[in-house]
Order: structure tokens, then sequence, then C-alpha cells
């Protein structure tokens, strides 16, 4: 990421020939005198200019000016004494290693007047504090840098959770650093979706005020992120590529493409390259074909929007998609954000890191903030019959991984009839009795748990929703089954045996579940029984209830609520 042109920086190193430098540095602008490339690689006081610089503005250090202090007879020319040239790389590493987290620092050579001056150019970081690896954290503070006090820290990192790097306003570029034809794609496609007239047409600059890609005719990261060209992103932001991948099981490769773009160019791109390996099987089942895609599209999209809504684009690195038949993974650089983790994912209030640019592809309909993408693609693998997607976070990446193994017809085929009239937890409940045909309600509350607070409210939605299901109860505890005359087309290979007193299970249970503890003589009206003996047979046979303290002050209550 470049924080000034290359005509911007020689225009202040000219003036250094005839200004004091001292009054050219400013809190984005710093210069430095070192004899050589070994001096600067030894020097402690560039790791914490670059830190103070990192956790400001961001900004520039010039190296191979001299300080005005140190000139007499005001010969501000004397000041431009140039750097001898190194290895950029290494200049750029060597840096990074005195830092702590790394930044995304760039590194280049000017020429001015036959002489070589560095520039090192300093992204700010909004979701860390950046310290020297000796632990100094600094900050600038006018013209000049310090470590910051224990109260400003706190006070910084608090502000931390709350900055939007996509808000910010490049005030060097317009809209002429847009692509044209990503521009007019997105503005036909913008019209289209608000079913505006000819006479209702916005203008150019009019569409990009209104959602957001400019401010006053400024350009916002966001709007260079989503339809830029690609050489002012790699220019003004950083390196930001995409990689597709599919393979066999073998390794073979069948598709590898690698690119860097804006968005709006990637977002299309990805649908066409997912399109071509997500090819339509015929799913035969009890004589009848039912058309099938290889993967859910609506699962695919909402995982890779994730991906670049939430991604850290603070930091350079690419976005994979990586297919291999057996399952779809999709990675994206940064970590989890605002609490979220992979645990709590499913259940979490969506916490967006790029808010402006999650409103910005809101207004095309790509992504909603509602908090539905987790299900979505919960949903899609679960409505084939496949397991749940997985969520990690490895090696400063986010890795989602949706499974494309094999699909069971029983479920898929059910599903696709009616898809608005199940749930994730409905799915969940299928999946689970599939083939073993009933599932104990305390089981089934912990695979519900991820995906809703009230689990045993969920159950019995389901039951209630779902003809297939219902609940039964014995000795041992209560269930979620098949009906009878369901479990054959479940494959269902134990059915479960209950008696004349099911229903009675299944009402001690819910009372119980409901209101935490109930007497022996709560319990005879709660059943119908005729008198407390029968009731209180009925209770020791049943273990998944307990009895606490003795005669008519004894309380029933269940060995594990859910």
């Amino acid at each position: 990421m470049f924080m000034k042109s290359e005509e911007e920086l020689l225009e202040i190193i000219r003036a250094c020939e005839h200004v004091d430098s001292e009054l050219l540095e400013s809190e984005e602008v710093e210069f430095k005198e070192y004899s050589s490339v070994a001096s600067l690689h030894g020097a402690k006081d560039l790791a914490e200019e670059v830190s103070a610089l990192a956790n400001k503005k961001g900004g520039i250090v010039i190296v191979g000016i001299r300080d005005g202090g140190n000139v007499l007879n005001k010969q501000w020319a004397s000041q431009l004494v140039g750097f001898e040239r190194g290895d950029i790389v290494e200049i750029e590493q060597r840096i990074k290693g005195k830092l702590k987290p790394n930044i995304d620092l760039r590194a280049h050579y000017i020429q001015h007047a036959g002489k070589n001056y560095l520039a090192i150019h300093i992204p700010p970081r909004r979701d860390t504090l950046v310290s020297t690896s000796s632990g100094k954290t600094c900050i600038r503070d006018g013209r000049s840098s310090r470590p910051m006090a224990p109260e400003e820290i706190r006070m910084a990192v608090s502000g931390l959770v709350n900055y939007d790097w996509t808000a910010e306003v490049m005030e060097h570029i317009h809209e002429t650093a847009l692509d044209p034809k990503s521009v007019a794609a997105a503005l036909e496609d913008f019209c289209i979706r608000k079913k505006y007239s000819n006479d209702e047409r916005p203008t150019k600059a009019a569409f990009l005020e209104a959602i957001g890609a400019t401010t006053n005719g400024v350009v916002t990261k966001s709007g260079l992120l989503f339809l830029g060209q690609q050489n002012d992103i790699l220019k003004w932001l950083g390196t930001y590529e995409y990689r597709f991948t599919w393979r066999k099981a073998s390794g073979e490769l069948l598709e590898n493409t690698v690119w860097d773009d804006n968005l709006w160019n990637s977002i299309q791109r990805i649908q066409q390259l997912f399109s071509a390996c997500n090819s339509e099987v015929p799913l035969v089942y009890k004589g009848k074909t039912h058309p099938c895609k290889l993967l859910d599209s609506t699962a695919f999209h909402e995982c890779f929007m994730n991906a670049l809504v939430h991604r850290d684009y603070s930091i350079e690195g690419m976005v994979v998609v990586d297919y291999n038949f057996d399952r779809m993974m999709v990675t994206n650089p940064g970590v989890f954000y605002g609490g979220v983790t992979a645990e709590n994912i499913s259940t979490h209030q969506p916490r967006h890191r790029n808010k402006a640019l999650a409103k910005l592809l809101m207004n095309f309909q790509l992504v909603d903030r509602a908090g539905m993408g987790v299900k979505r693609m919960n949903f899609g693998s679960l409505a084939y019959g496949r397991e749940f997607p997985s969520f990690k976070e490895s090696f400063d990446t986010v890795e989602v991984s949706l499974p494309a193994k094999a699909i069971i017809p029983e479920i898929f085929v059910q599903v696709q009839n009616a898809p608005d009239s199940y749930s994730v937890c409905d799915l969940i409940i299928l999946n689970s009795l599939y083939r073993i045909g009933h599932v104990d309600v305390t089981e089934l509350a912990k695979r519900i748990s991820t995906h809703d607070d009230n689990t045993w409210k969920a159950i019995n939605t389901s039951v209630e929703n779902h003809s297939e299901l219902e609940l039964c109860g014995t000795n041992a505890g209560v269930f979620v089954r098949f009906k009878p005359n369901w479990a054959t087309y479940f494959k269902v290979q134990n059915p479960l045996k209950i008696s004349t007193t099911s229903s009675k299970h299944v009402k001690l249970f819910g009372h119980l579940q409901e209101f935490g503890e109930a007497s022996n003589e709560n319990i005879t009206l709660l059943l119908g029984h005729k008198n407390t003996t029968h009731t209180s047979a009925f209770l020791r046979k049943s273990s998944y209830a307990v009895r606490t303290g003795n005669g008519p002050s004894a309380k029933w209550s269940l060995v594990k609520r859910i």
C-alpha cells in the first residue's frame, strides 16, 4: 500500500532544497539520515518511527534527508544527502522483523538530482496496535514520535473495535480511478434492481454517491475495492488476490486460476468458475429423476461473500476457493472479529469489520447484514444430507469448509419438495434420525444448541410442523422418532418400540422441563392417575427423573434439563 504518489514524494524532496527539513515533517512525514544500509538495519529508532506512524494515520519515512538542525548558514540544499541503494526486499523484511505484528509496509527508491532516496510507506493498522520487537508502542505526536502512555494504550485499544477501514475517504483519488466498465455494469444492475425508468436513472456521479463508492466526489476505500481499476487498487490499497482451484482427490488439477481485480469483477468471475464445476447430476429415487446440483449454490454464495465482507483488508493476502469433490474450502485473510468464534458463529449476532463495504454490497443484494449467511450455509449442507460446514482460524486466516460428499436422496427429495417448510433445526433432526429412527431429546438438544438457544421449544416446533416426526417416551427417556409409516422411507434400521405410557412420559418430561420440579401429588393430577401410589410406581421406573426429599415434601425433577 502506497501512502503517497511518486510525484508527491518528489515535491517533498525538492522542498527540502529551500526549507528547513524539520518544518516539512508532519504527523505523516518523517525524514531520516543513515550512512549506509547496514546503519539502517542496525537503527532502533526506525522501528519506533514506523510503530508511531502505523498507530496514527500511517505515513512516509524518507531516508536520505539530513536534519535541518545540522545545517550551517541555512544551506538547505545540503540536507539532500541521498542514500545508497540496497536490496528492497531485505530492507522491507528487516524492518518488519522489528515489529509486532508485521505490517504490509512498502519500500522503493526515488531519484532526484543524481541521488537516490529511500521511501518507506507505512499503512495504518486499525485492528491492532503496532509495537517494536523490544516492546515499545509508539505514537506520532505532531512532527515527532514518542512512546504511548499506559492510559493512551488502553484508550487506543478500546477504539480499535469500532474502526472501519473501508469507510476511509481517499482524498487524492477521484472517480476517474474507477474502472469504467465495472461502473457501467454496476450502474445498469443497480437501475434494474431499483426498477428505474430511463427518466429516473441517476447520473454516474449520483450513483457512486448513493452506493457509498464516493463521498463528495472523492473515492472511498470500499468504492475503490468494489469498482476500482486493478493498478490503482494495487498502488493505493495493496495486493488482494483470488484463487480458484478445482482438483481431483488424487491432486490432478482441473482448474487453477489466480487473479487480482476489483470485487465487482471478482464476484462475476467466481460465479462463472463455480458454475463450471457445479454440474447437475440426475438423482434417481423411486423411479423418478430429480435435478440435483453437486453443491448448493446459495451456500457457496454466502460462504464466498462472507470471505469478502469479513476479511481484514488492512493486511494483504489471498481469498482462496479450493474444491476437491469431497469439500469446498474458502479461506480469507484475517481472524474472527467482534467476539465471534468458530464455536458461537451460528448464534452470535453478526459483527462487521467492514461496515461501509457491507452496506455498499447490500445495494446489489450480495449481502443482507441480517445474520443469515451462516444459517444459509448450514441449511445448504443439511438439505443434501451432509454434515455442517466447519469454521476455524488457522495462521491468521479464517477457513470455511462446505462438505461436498454423497447426497442422501430421502432428505434431499423431501426438502426440495417444500424448502420453505424446513428450518436448520428441522434438518438437524431429520439428519440425526436418518436410518437410526430415533434420538434422545437430550442428545438432539446438544446438536441444536449451537443454532438455537431454546432447544426444547425448537424440538417441539419441529415435531408440530412435520408429520413425519413425533415425540415418544419410555422409562429410559423421551425421544423424537420417525412415525411408523415413515420408517421405511427414511430407511430406519432399528425402530423404537413404545408402550401405551409413551404419551405420559412425554407429558411428564415437558412439565419438568418447563417448571423444574413437581410433587408426587401434582404429577398424579398431570398424568391422570387414580392415586399417588400408581404415580410413585411410574416415577420409580422413569430413569430420567430423580426425587429430592422424602414424604409429602418430596419433589421430582429431571436428571438433566435441556
